[in-house]
Parts: structure tokens; C-alpha cells; sequence
């Protein structure tokens, strides 16, 4: 019997509960004409919220709708990987090519002669290239989509924002959605050429409520090993509305259990799931902090204990600084996505069990 929850990054669900809104807004806009408001998305929130499954979501939709998706990711090349290798391959597929024309023919040595019918052809942009693409369509059209905002370049990020503006002008079906951390949103908006992105919808994932939750627990382990309610109870308090803390207490508990996912399955995996949270989430979001900001993430850590916020005064004191010497670094932390200000002079961490991490050794569970 295979385990139906899955705690993988990017995986969708087998259950999906909350985040409604933004789909149905999307499918909507597919039906309507060139230029929805909500064909422009930007999508923004802490590392496991569920950016990337959300953006899953959106394509299948696109695709049911009869688009054509093209993923890019903003930890590669994301331009030159469009016009060079992700847009001909489209082309490809609905328009066999016939940029060469047969020559010569030599039939006992099976030799044949082909040329370019155009030597002199420009080079392909992705504005070409996506005009190209969509003079093959008819009643649909084209859906990007670019994940991991954060960590794009600039320039391809403009690139693709302007070439999607110009083709709103030009009456195409287009959509687009962008999805990254919320100081890499906060860049691309502020970026030359995409002012336009401004007025895009955007919506900024916050954790599930407990309802959403138990929903997608009790409905993912229903056919195979169904969770008692106090057993879900449990799960959902362990996740603090982090999706994939739900899909991870899940999964382990599933493996635990006999035939039902009894409070005792789940209660003895707390300790893993946080551990592995630390790995698969912490550990990631952590790298390439600078120094000082980890020193203030680590005040922050002592002196939050279990309470949800801290005094952001009472973190410049422990770290020896007046509050407002700290007021760069905090921000910088805001920027990050790693802390929020929920009130006037309070700060909070935005993932689940940051401050239990911070407040270890941080190493990576090692086996032998």
C-alpha cells in the first residue's frame, strides 16, 4: 500500500484544501478576453507555504483550458531557456519545421543535401518567439509560469514581465504568474519595466487554517489507513497551518500506523517532523544570512520562548544596540521573509519551529 501523503517540495497534494480564491479567479480569467487582471499573478510567502504546488495547480488548470504552459524557474536562465529551448519545442510539437528544403539526392549513396531556407533570419527574441508560438493558436493561448523569483536575474525577470506587457497591447492571450519568497517579489515589482506587474493580482500565501488542515488530512488517509479525529487534532496543532508540516506529520504518522492513524501514531513523530522541518526548510532558509542578522534572529529566538512575538526593543537590547541601530537589520530580515511584524515594535518568525532550531546546534542529523 503506497502512502498517499507527500511531503516533497513542489509535489501537489493528492488533497488540496484552501487557496480557493486564487484558482478559481485563474480559471475564470482564461474564459475572458486579452488582458484579465487575473491572467498577471504574483505570488509571494514563506519557504513550504505552497508557492510551488500552487503554481502546479494553476498550470493544470491552464492546460485543462487547452494553453500551452511554459515553466521557467529564476535558478536558471530562465529567457534563453524560453526562446532557445522551451518555446521551439512547443512550436515543434504543433508545427513540424520546414526551415530546410531538399537540394540533392543521391540514391546509391544514400546522400542528401539540405540548406537553410533563410540564412539571413534575425535573432529569435522571446517576444518573436512567443508571437511565433501563438500565430499557431486558435481560442487559447500561452500561460508562464516562473518559480523561485528570489533568485533570478533582474534582467531575464524584466525581460519576461515587459515581453508579456506588450503582448496584453497586442490583444494575445497570454497569463502569467510569477512565485518567490517575499523580499524577491518585493525586487521584481520594484525592477524597470515591470511597474505594470503592480496592478497584477497579487496574493501572499499565509498558513492554512485549522479547518483547511483537518480537511486535507482526514481526506488524503481516508482510503488507506483513516486518522482518528483526535488523532488529526494533533496533526493539525503539529502543523501550524504550514502545508507541508501537514503533509510531512502525514506521512510519517501513515508509516507508524497499523490500520488506523491512531494520537499515538502522531505524538511519536512530533519529534522527527520538527527535526526534519529543520533540514528540509530551516537549514535552506538560513543559508547566506549574513552575521549580524543571525546574531538578531538568534536574540530573537532566546527571548520569544513559546510566545508568538517578541519586543523588538528587548532583541536590539540583547544583541547590544539601540532599536533604532537595529532597524537596518531587522529589515532586512522583513525583506527576507524570515521574520514579520505582526504589531508596532513586535516581531515573529514566519516559519514553524525557527526559533526551536535557532536555539540548537542547527546540525544535520547524521547516520550510521
Amino acid at each position: 500500500m503506497r502512502n498517499p501523503f507527500r511531503p516533497t517540495f513542489g509535489a501537489s497534494p493528492y488533497h488540496w484544501a484552501g487557496r480557493s480564491v486564487v484558482l478559481e479567479e485563474f480559471a475564470r480569467s482564461l474564459d475572458g478576453y486579452p488582458g484579465e487582471p487575473s491572467r498577471s499573478m504574483v505570488i509571494d510567502g514563506a519557504r513550504g507555504i505552497g508557492k510551488t504546488v500552487l503554481l502546479t495547480e494553476l498550470e493544470d488548470i491552464a492546460a485543462q483550458h487547452g494553453w500551452i504552459v511554459l515553466r521557467a524557474t529564476g535558478r536558471e536562465d530562465s529567457v534563453r531557456t524560453l526562446v532557445d529551448t522551451t518555446i521551439p519545442a512547443k512550436i515543434t510539437e504543433l508545427a513540424p519545421p520546414a526551415g530546410r528544403t531538399v537540394t540533392a539526392v543521391q540514391v546509391s549513396g544514400f546522400r542528401v543535401d539540405t540548406e537553410l531556407l533563410d540564412p539571413t533570419d534575425p535573432v529569435p527574441t522571446l517576444g518573436t518567439r512567443m508571437r511565433d508560438l501563438l500565430g499557431l493558436l486558435t481560442g487559447t493561448g500561452v500561460f508562464i509560469t516562473v518559480d523561485e523569483v528570489q533568485d533570478a536575474d533582474p534582467d531575464n525577470l524584466s525581460a519576461i514581465a515587459v515581453t508579456h506587457q506588450d503582448l496584453i497591447r497586442d490583444d494575445h492571450h497570454v497569463a502569467l504568474a510569477m512565485a518567490g519568497l517575499t523580499h524577491g517579489i518585493n525586487r521584481l515589482l520594484d525592477l524597470p519595466g515591470t511597474t505594470f506587474l503592480r496592478r497584477a493580482r497579487r496574493f501572499e500565501l499565509g498558513p492554512l487554517t485549522d479547518d483547511d488542515a483537518r480537511a486535507i488530512l482526514l481526506a488524503t488517509a481516508e482510503d488507506s489507513k483513516p486518522i482518528d479525529a483526535d488523532a488529526a487534532d494533533l496533526a493539525v496543532d503539529i502543523a501550524r497551518g504550514y502545508p507541508y508540516l501537514v503533509q510531512l506529520v502525514g506521512y510519517l504518522a501513515w508509516n507508524r500506523a497499523g490500520d488506523r492513524i491512531t494520537r499515538d501514531d502522531v505524538a511519536a513523530v512530533r519529534e522527527e517532523t520538527v527535526r526534519t522541518m529543520g533540514s528540509q526548510v530551516h537549514a535552506p532558509s538560513l543559508k547566506g544570512v549574513p552575521p549580524a542578522q543571525m546574531a538578531y534572529l538568534r536574540a530573537m529566538a532566546d527571548l520569544i520562548g513559546d510566545a508568538p512575538d517578541v519586543s523588538s526593543t528587548e532583541v536590539a537590547e540583547r544583541i547590544g544596540k539601540k532599536p533604532n541601530e537595529a532597524t537596518d537589520t531587522r529589515g532586512k530580515l522583513l525583506d527576507r521573509g524570515l521574520i514579520e511584524a505582526p504589531a508596532w515594535g513586535r516581531v515573529a518568525f514566519t516559519l514553524p519551529y525557527l526559533a526551536e532550531f535557532l536555539r540548537t546546534d542547527n546540525r544535520t542529523q547524521r547516520v550510521s
